[in-house]
């Protein structure tokens, strides 16, 4: 990994963000760069002491000098926090989530609402469209304690095998042990008799063997543990991230053993997941 990039608004959010992405860079020997894309609102009335109301107009240019600014300000407390981390700082007049796409970055990081107001528990509009434009991992960042395990949702697909790199690799840089869910849910199942939940239990057993075996040889330190969940994907993995370091999931799952972790799974763990997500999509 050679650059983080880290979506910035203004928030607390993003700079918590921004803080979360900066200790990733260091222990990844990374750089850090900070991003900011401003476009001027609508005018907005400005009211007189008479109550009449008076048109304000905020340019571009005074939104990117005052984005320039906050930026400088964060920028200078991650390096007293990471002295020998390299930051640095953009502000590009334009759309944000086209500003983020379009900058070039190993991993985006982003604050989970930022300026909406929504709480924090649902995902930001701009969070959600970059996460849904692909190409890189995305993490959508929490506040919270983050000394918990690392979970990573599996479904048999490349992109389920691509999160599971990203995890491991993420639990061996914190020192943190891997909970590895692969999550099943069919009404069908429910009819099924116990012989057969058997061959059930061992197929799905078989899968996580052979997904986890080449990251266990690469992540030789890394305590693993795996569970085959028989419930709804979405609810099996939020239930397994309650007091998690990161949960990380593919975009969607295309495996050979269908339906285990799709795009609505990972809309839902992104809106509700009580913990950073990590969103892997294929490349």
């Amino acid at each position: 990994m050679s650059t983080v990039v880290v979506g910035f608004d203004g928030s607390e959010q993003a700079r918590r963000a921004a803080l979360w992405g900066a200790e990733e860079a260091a222990r990844t020997g990374a750089s850090v760069q900070l991003v900011q894309g401003v476009r001027a609102p609508l005018p907005e009335p400005v009211f007189t002491p008479m109550s009449m109301p008076v048109p304000e107009f905020v340019t571009e240019e005074t939104m990117a000098r005052s984005a320039e600014d906050h930026l400088a300000e964060l920028a200078e407390e991650i390096r007293r926090g990471w002295p020998s981390l390299q930051v640095s700082t953009s502000v590009r007049i334009g759309r944000p989530v086209d500003v983020l796409a379009d900058e070039p970055g190993d991993l985006l990081v982003l604050g989970s609402s930022g300026r909406t107001g929504i709480a924090e528990m649902f995902l930001g509009s701009t969070a959600a469209e970059l996460v849904s434009i692909g190409g890189r991992p995305v993490v959508v960042t929490r506040s919270g304690p983050l000394d918990g395990r690392v979970v990573v949702g599996i479904d048999g697909s490349e992109t389920s095998a691509e999160a599971i790199e990203f995890a491991f690799s993420f639990a061996a840089r914190h020192g943190r042990e891997l909970l590895a869910v692969y999550a099943w849910n069919d009404a069908g199942w429910a009819e099924l008799p116990e012989q057969d939940w058997d061959h059930v239990r061992a197929d799905l057993a078989k899968v996580l063997d052979e997904q986890l075996a080449p990251h266990r040889e690469r992540y030789p330190a890394v305590h693993v543990a795996a569970e085959a969940a028989f419930d709804a994907p979405a609810r099996a993995l939020l239930q397994a991230a309650d007091g998690a370091a990161l949960l990380a999931v593919g975009s969607h799952g295309r495996g050979a053993v269908a339906r285990a972790i799709l795009g609505s799974v990972s809309h839902a763990v992104l809106h509700h997941a009580p913990c950073p997500v990590a969103v892997i999509h294929r490349r």
